[in-house]
Order: structure tokens, then sequence, then C-alpha cells
């Protein structure tokens, strides 16, 4: 009866249930199951000897069991356990047991299951996700919250809690009320109203704030909310979240600070910058200091990007266009080029360009840098000016005059034609700047240059090549006798006289000229041979021109070796010394002697004084020579002494170099004593141009040596500016009259005239006077007539060796 009520009942469950029912007899056996029940085991369960234990995993048995007894005692039990599939796979199920009741007697039990599986894995997957909504939120310091309007709850995740400073299991209620007692007073106002307003109108609302935490500490945050309503327009909840922004706002402060400080300091330079967006074709950055340089609204560059190409000085654009190519490849590029600004005015600019490449080579973006140089051009042209220009007169130097000669000979090659150099060179100009002061020689010299940039065309180049020295390039000369026409021209402009300060000068020149390429294919070449000619010239007539002759490279090959050989001649014992007697006009008796030195060189035989002299003088020899001529006539005085002859003075020529070496007086005083020579037998002549830049320690030195006896003569008497000055400031014991003047003596004119008055002046001053170069017996007569007691030259003897010297002290001259 029971099973018939059971059967009927199974029956109608089976229908009604989707879950899987199971009917088990009080022995646990499965009595029949229903087809979901099938399904999620897999088993009909027809054979009344299996039991649900069995189906469950090993593991949970025991537990199963022990479920079963409970709702064998008539209790409904609910648990959870894992059932081994056919498929041999794990399926969690949910059981619920309850207890079959007949006649207040358990007569078995209903197992109803199901599937827990897909439940646990959505459990699973949202306890997953909660992991990583915290993770995240605390990565990205954010916090999210709700407000549940009907319930008046809030819940805060558990970041919210950290940025608020607050401990999550603390006693806190988050409400409204609590929040706004952590928010400064600025902020409380504006948040409450706009949650207010959330709420009441059912929007959202963002704001940023600051909070204080409970330790003392001020965050910044930002908070976003939106309100939910339900189907009926209710608002039922309000969901925000809350971002901590103190680290990003500092940041971000401090990038606004320093794009201020940029933005202030790029606009405040004299430099431009600029960015170029080269996809886009557009200029994305131009500061002020690009309007400055050009004179145009930066804001026209930021909106016509090939605008700056508009301001290039049209020769520079080709230059400027193919640096530009270089950017293609990655390259950054410098230029440097003229621009016209709005005005017209004309700019040097220097542009840095900078280029950024992407992966894969290609141009995105251009920055660069542009700074006005027009000041710095103007200085550094100003510096080459200075460097490559002579001051006094403004004419080029000689570098600057090699310079633009090389590039004239390369124009000459390509033509095929002839350039000339002309090298002029002033004669006495030394004697001017000595005399009358550099001052005066400056401004000659620039009259003088004035004068022939005014006789010579533009292609010309004219330069100054030295202290009194001047150079002179033509081009394209037609025929090589255009340079006898040429230096004509300049030497009668040159010696036009020239009036400065009272002073009225007459300057000559010699030029020396070479013809590219017959004398030289360099400019070295051809201001060597040109600087040759003009020497030669002063040695041919001064106010002369000549032409360059490879002859000429000979003398300069001996001079050179002249001023190599002197170095070794007083080593070599190669120098000895002349003597040519100075005597009484009228006996003929001998009165002094002049010391002349002479050099016998290995090569060339006797060199002439004129020869070596000034290179002595120019090599600082003339010191050592001046000891070795002083030395040297004490000795042979002294031979002469032993040999009984009665000695007279002996004349020495002195250079002002060794006048004014130190120690000077002491080195007389002690060869005249190693030689015990009475100093009244040593007389100096001087030059005036040897004491005339040195007055005062000439004058000096001459005092001195008078002092113990010395005299001194002044040489060449008649040849300088201010000899009368000098006779009565330096009170010489004898004049010697140059023998210039003496070769025309007997010429009526205004030699003789002059050569009257010398003699005159001498004896008037009380003084000795010696005629030099005395060669005829007219020159001896009118010098006998007018009463010149003494004369030297080959009237009487030339230059003669020491034993000749000896025979003339014996006797008088006949």
């Amino acid at each position: 009866m029971i099973m018939k009520r059971l059967d009927r009942l199974n029956t109608q469950l089976l229908k009604e249930y989707s879950e899987g029912i199971f009917f088990i007899n009080c022995e646990g056996d499965i009595m029949f199951s229903n087809e979901a029940a099938f399904k999620l085991t897999g088993n009909e369960h027809k054979e009344k000897s299996q039991q649900l234990t069995a189906l469950i995993h090993t593991s949970k048995q025991q537990q199963a069991q022990d479920f079963f007894q409970r709702a064998l005692q008539g209790e409904k039990v609910q648990f959870s356990t894992t059932i081994n599939h056919n498929t041999k796979k794990e399926l969690h199920l949910d059981i619920t047991l309850i207890p079959i009741i007949v006649s207040e007697q358990v007569a078995g039990v209903y197992a109803v299951c199901r599937d827990d599986s897909k439940e646990q894995e959505r459990s699973n997957h949202i306890s997953k996700l909660e992991t990583h909504l915290k993770m995240e939120q605390k990565l990205a310091n954010v916090g999210s919250w709700y407000y549940d309007v009907r319930e008046d709850k809030s819940y805060w995740s558990p970041q919210l809690y950290n940025i608020y400073g607050l401990n999550p299991n603390q006693h806190f209620t988050p409400s409204l009320k609590n929040v706004l007692q952590f928010v400064n007073r600025c902020g409380q106002k504006r948040l409450e109203k706009a949650v207010m307003e959330a709420l009441s109108t059912g929007g959202s609302y963002t704001i940023e704030y600051t909070l204080l935490r409970p330790s003392g500490e001020e965050r910044t945050v930002f908070e976003q909310a939106d309100a939910l309503v339900d189907e009926q327009g209710n608002i039922v909840q309000l969901i925000g979240v809350v971002h901590d922004i103190t680290e990003s706002k500092v940041i971000t402060n401090e990038l606004k600070q320093k794009e201020q400080q940029f933005q202030t300091i790029y606009n405040n330079l004299d430099a431009g910058i600029w960015s170029v967006d080269v996809q886009s074709n557009e200029m994305i950055v131009c500061s002020s200091g690009v309007s400055n340089i050009y004179g145009e609204d930066a804001a026209k560059f930021l909106g016509n990007r090939d605008l700056w190409e508009s301001f290039i000085h049209p020769e520079d654009k080709p230059a400027v266009a193919k640096g530009q190519h270089q950017l293609q490849k990655g390259k950054m590029i410098r230029q440097q080029y003229r621009i016209y600004t709005k005005t017209g005015e004309m700019k040097w600019v220097k542009d840095r360009c900078i280029p950024t490449l992407d992966e894969n080579g290609k141009l995105m973006r251009i920055d660069g840098i542009v700074e006005d140089i027009t000041a710095e051009k103007k200085y550094m042209d100003h510096v080459e000016y200075l460097a490559t220009h002579d001051h006094v007169t403004n004419l080029p130097n000689r570098r600057k005059f090699e310079r633009e000669l090389k590039n004239f000979i390369r124009q000459m090659k390509k033509e095929r034609d002839l350039l000339a150099v002309f090298y002029l060179g002033l004669n006495r100009f030394k004697h001017i700047n000595d005399t009358l002061g550099h001052d005066v020689g400056d401004r000659l010299l620039r009259r003088i240059a004035n004068r022939l940039k005014k006789c010579v065309t533009l292609d010309v180049m004219l330069a100054r090549a030295g202290e009194d020295e001047l150079a002179i390039c033509f081009l394209s000369l037609a025929h090589i006798h255009e340079c006898q026409k040429l230096a004509a021209a300049l030497l009668q402009e040159i010696e036009k006289e020239i009036t400065i300060d009272d002073f009225s000068l007459c300057v000559t020149a010699s030029i020396g000229i070479s013809i590219y390429p017959h004398d030289g294919e360099d400019a070295k070449m051809l201001l060597t041979n040109a600087n040759l000619a003009m020497r030669r010239a002063k040695e041919v007539g001064r106010s002369d021109w000549q032409l360059y002759s490879p002859l000429m490279d000979s003398e300069t090959y001996k001079s050179y070796h002249l001023e190599k050989g002197l170095r070794n001649a007083l080593l070599q014992d190669e120098f000895f010394i002349e003597y040519q007697p100075k005597v009484h006009t009228n006996s003929r008796e001998i009165d002094s002697i002049e010391a002349l030195i002479r050099w016998n060189h290995p090569e060339w035989g006797r060199v002439s004084p004129e020869d070596f002299i000034p290179l002595a003088e120019e090599t600082h020899l003339i010191i050592e020579l001046g000891d070795w001529v002083i030395q040297h006539v004490c000795k042979q005085l002294q031979q002469w002494k032993n040999q009984g002859l009665q000695i007279v003075p002996v004349s020495i020529n002195v250079s002002s170099k060794h006048l004014l070496k130190s120690g000077f007086v002491e080195h007389v005083q002690q060869t005249l004593a190693h030689y015990n020579i009475d100093p009244s037998f040593i007389e100096f002549e001087v030059t005036e141009s040897s004491i005339i830049q040195y007055e005062e320690h000439v004058k000096k030195v001459m005092d001195e040596l008078k002092k113990i006896g010395v005299t001194f003569a002044l040489d060449d008497f008649g040849t300088g500016f201010s000899s009368l000055s000098h006779l009565k400031d330096f009170e010489f014991n004898t004049l010697k009259i140059d023998k210039t003047f003496i070769q025309h003596a007997t010429d009526k004119g205004k030699q003789q005239a002059i050569t009257k008055s010398i003699l005159y002046l001498a004896h008037a001053l009380n003084m000795k006077v010696i005629a030099e170069g005395v060669e005829t017996k007219e020159q001896l007569a009118f010098l006998q007539k007018h009463e010149c007691s003494f004369i030297q030259g080959y009237i009487v003897s030339q230059p003669a060796a020491p034993q000749k010297i000896a025979e003339y002290l014996k006797k008088p001259f006949l």
C-alpha cells in the first residue's frame, strides 16, 4: 500500500522537478531517479543494490553517510559534495536530503540534487575580480564607494580607507557627515552641495578637494560620482570613486612651474626657439625671440611654416636648402646665413636644426634655435680688418696682399694673362722717422698712400708690405713694357713735395717689379723677386725701378752666405785692420790714423765693408767687431811703441749699439790699461745718425771718456738734419767733412758754398777739421786756400797694412 502511494508520488515528482531526484530506501539503496538525476550523474540507477554514497567522491563518502543517517532520523539535511561523473569528471552538487514520513515513520529519503559547479565558478570568478579590483585600486590609489538610498547605508572599499588614513577594522560609519569632517573648510561646502544636487537631480559630479588625515597629513583627492535610478525614476544608489592625486598634483604643479620657467626663459632669450611637425608641416613652437630677430609676429610663423624661407637672402637660399636635405638623414645641421627682416634690415643668423626620426627612420619633427649674430659678424669683420690692414694707412697689410695675390694668380692662370707685382721702397723714410718723429712719418705715409690710391684703378691691389715698403698688384697687363709707364707714373706721384707741420718733405722711391708667370708662379716667389729687384734699384740709384732678373738671385745667395759666414769670421781670424793716415795739409806730417776693419772671406776674398757692416749691425755682431777693433788697435799701438816709433792717435769708428752697450766705458779703460796706452791716443768717430735716437745716453758716455783723455770726431758731417745743434751740445774735438762735399768742392755751385761754410764754422768753433776723400790736386788746392788744416784720402795714401804705416811714421809725406 505504502509503495504504491510512493510510486504515484515519485511519478508526480519526476514530472514537476527539473533538479535531479533520487528515491533512497532506509538501507541507502537508490530505488530510482528521474531524468535530471540521470543527466547529473550519467547513471540510470536501475539496480536496487546501487547506493547514492557510491556515486560520491571517496573523500566525501563518510560525510554523506553521516548526513543520510540524520535524514533517517527525520531531519532535513542540506550539504555540498563532489560526485564522480561517468565521464570521470568531478561535479559539484548541492544535495538536500528530505525524509519521507509515512504513519509517523521514516519510510525513505528523497535526495534532491542541484549542479553547483557554475555557481562555484561564478563565486570564484567574483572573488578573483574582487581581489583584482582591490589590487588595482591600491596600485592606482583609487578608492570606491556606494550609498544605498533606501537603506541609508554606505560601503567603502579598503583602499578608500587607506586614502583617508583610516583602518578598515576600526569603528567608523562612512556617512556624509563623517566624511566632511576630514575635508578642509574650503572644500566642505562644495562637496556637500555636489552630493545633495546629485541625490536630488539624479545627476553626477566631479570635484577636487583637500582632505586632512587623522595624522595631520594633507592629501589632494579627485572624486567622481553618479546617481542610479530604478525603473520608476527613483534614485536608489549613489556610486563614486575617490582618486588620491597628491603626488601627481605635485608633479603637475612642478611641470607647470618648469613649463612657465621654460616659457619665461625662452621668451626672454635673444635666440629664437622653434619646432616643426614635419607630418603636418606646421610649426608647433615659436618663441618671441623669433619675432625679435625677424621683426614678424611669432603667431604668423605658427600659421605658416614656409614663411621663414621668404626672409632668407636670395644669395644664401641654395646653401640653406642644401643643408636642409641632411635633416632627412637624421643629421643635425648648423648654418649661418643672411636674412632681410620685415623692415628690410639685413641680419646674419646662426640656425641649428635638430631632427627627430621615428623607429623607421622617417623624419617626424625638427627642433631649432636661431640666433642673431649680426653684431658678432661685424666684430669678427672688424677683427679681420684689423688683422689684414695697416692701422696707419688703412691699406691692406702684407698678409692680406699675399692672400689676394694667390686669388689673382688663379684668375690669371685661367685667363692666361700677365700680372705684375710692384714693390716700392721709400728712400730715407726711416731717417725722417728718427729725426722728425713717428707722427710726422705716419702722416707722410698716409699722404703717399692716398696719392697712390687715386692714381691706381679699383682692380689694382695696393698694400703696405713693411715699415717703408708698399706693394701693388697690376692685373691683365697687355705687355711687359707697360711696367715702365706705370713705374714712371708712380715715382712722379711719390716725389711731389709734401708739407707737414712746416716741414717741406721730398721723398723718393725705388721700385722692383716681378711678372707672373715669368718671375714666379706663386705669391711668395713673386714678392721675393720683386723685393730683390727693389733692392737692386736702390743700389743702382735712388728714384729708379728695376725688373727682376735671375742674376739678382746670385747677389741674394752671396748676401745670405755672408751673413752666415760673418758669425764664424771672428773665430776663424778672418778679419784684419788697415790704417789710413790723416795728415797736415801743408807739411804732410801724419797727424793721426783711422783704423778700418777688413774681411778676407775664404771663398769670395776681400768683402767690402759696405756689404758686411750693415749685416753686422742687423745681427748685433757689430758690438763684438767693435771690441775686437779696439783691442787690436791698442795692441798695434803697443807694437809700434815697442819698435821705437813716434806713435800718433788712432781713430776708431764706433756704432750707436756699441756706445749703448753696458760697461762700454769700463771695457775701454781696461783695454787701454792692459796695453799701457795713453787714452789721448784713442779717438772715436761717431756718425750723426748713431747719436740722434739716444742723445742723452751717448752724451753721458762721451763725457766719461773725455774725462780720461779720449777724444771724439763727428764723422760724415753735413749729411744729417741737425748737425749744428749736435756741434753745440756734444762738443766734438774733430769735425770730418763728408767726401760727397769734397768731390764737388771745385764745382762752382751749392756744394762749394756749403764746403766753405763748414770750414768757416769749424774755425769759428775752434775745432779741428779734416776733409775726407781728397783725391785730386784741385781739391787739395781748394782746401789749402780755405785753410783746411788736415786731409785724408787717396792723394795721400790708400788704407794700408800696419807695416806700411810704420814706414810712414818714420818720415812725413812729400
